[in-house]
């Protein structure tokens, strides 16, 4: 069991960050319930299901009181899989249809199931992703395609809950209308990203693409940040037009180094590996200590990764202290673990 006995000093900020994500949710469920044919009233059982269905994954946010840590690794876990967010629908579906029985059951349930999907569904499109198939598959499923909250998907969500509101006999149409819009937007973002990653590996001289990922860049929708994976290192860069710019240049590390290998056994190692798939691992000398640090290459801030942790290794090899950093570039001072 892990005990939190350090907390940093950017809980405002962090909170801040995981709150924007129900409400862009929400904003998406509101305004696909006009598909049904439903009006914008919080006394409709449909539109109430496909909002609040829209929001009902994130209650996994109460994982937060536990610590920063517990829920950066719980979010988007269990409750945005499939099994999950049908049971959610069918569950808070039937409460709807208990309070408004005037309306079919079964298309409560299938609205507010629409809500949870395009929770899930919208949630795989960015770097975080969500455990969709679990239990089958446990590990988080992205397609990197789209920074956290996108806003050219999100306004045209906007608008078109806006027309609906003020016309509502336009409101098929507007929704429909945001639909197509987002899905070309997120094709050319994909195309986009294939020519990016061919330029990539034509300027660094790359000839199997599996050794180059390209993400969305971290506060930049419009741009990309790619990772070079090559023999002796990994390079971080971010591409603003044209221009790619290597922002950090990591060494390649041996697994089966002693102390790495230790390092590996702990608990950090653990948070890491569950938290991110694109984790590196550093063996640092700070003085007369040695440490390894562990990096999420997902999230460029400014200066340095976002999510970081370092553990101090003790003479003898073994672990003496674990240290996690969020917001690592905002000196945070850490989430210090305890047995």
């Amino acid at each position: 069991m892990i005990k939190l006995i350090c907390y940093n000093k950017c809980g405002v900020n962090f909170v801040g960050v995981i709150g924007t994500d129900p409400i862009t949710h929400g904003l998406i469920g509101a305004t696909l319930s006009t598909l049904s044919g439903h009006p914008i009233q919080m006394s409709d059982p449909v539109f109430l299901g496909c909002t609040l269905g829209a929001m009902l994954p994130d209650l996994d946010i109460v994982t937060y009181f536990k610590g920063k840590i517990n829920y950066l690794m719980k979010h988007r876990g269990v409750s945005h899989s499939l099994f999950a967010l049908s049971g959610m629908a069918l569950g808070l579906g039937s409460f709807l249809y208990f309070i408004y029985p005037t309306t079919s059951w079964a298309v409560i349930v299938f609205w507010t199931l629409i809500g949870t999907l395009s929770h899930g569904l919208s949630d795989v499109l960015n770097s975080y992703g969500a455990e969709l198939l679990w239990p089958v598959y446990r590990k988080k499923i992205t397609v990197d395609m789209v920074i956290v909250t996108d806003p050219v998907v999100f306004g045209l969500f906007l608008f078109s809950l806006v027309v609906s509101m003020i016309y509502p006999d336009f409101s098929t149409d507007s929704t429909l209308a945001a639909l197509i819009f987002s899905i070309c937007y997120l094709s050319y973002r994909e195309i986009d990203r294939r020519k990016t990653r061919k330029k990539l590996m034509q300027k660094y001289k790359i000839t199997d693409q599996t050794c180059i990922k390209v993400l969305p860049a971290m506060y930049r929708p419009f741009n990309w940040s790619f990772l070079l994976f090559q023999e002796t290192e990994v390079r971080f860069g971010i591409v603003l037009g044209e221009n790619p710019k290597i922002l950090k240049t990591l060494p390649c590390y041996d697994p089966d180094a002693p102390l790495i290998a230790n390092a590996m056994e702990g608990e950090l190692a653990e948070i890491f590996n569950q938290f991110t798939p694109y984790c590196h691992v550093l063996l640092k000398e700070d003085g007369s200590q040695q440490k390894v640090e562990f990096l999420d290459l997902r999230y460029w801030d400014k200066e340095d990764f976002l999510y970081t942790g370092e553990v101090l290794m003790l003479p003898d090899g073994q672990i003496g202290e674990e240290t996690f950093y969020p917001f690592r570039s905002r000196n945070s001072t850490g989430i210090v673990l305890e047995y």
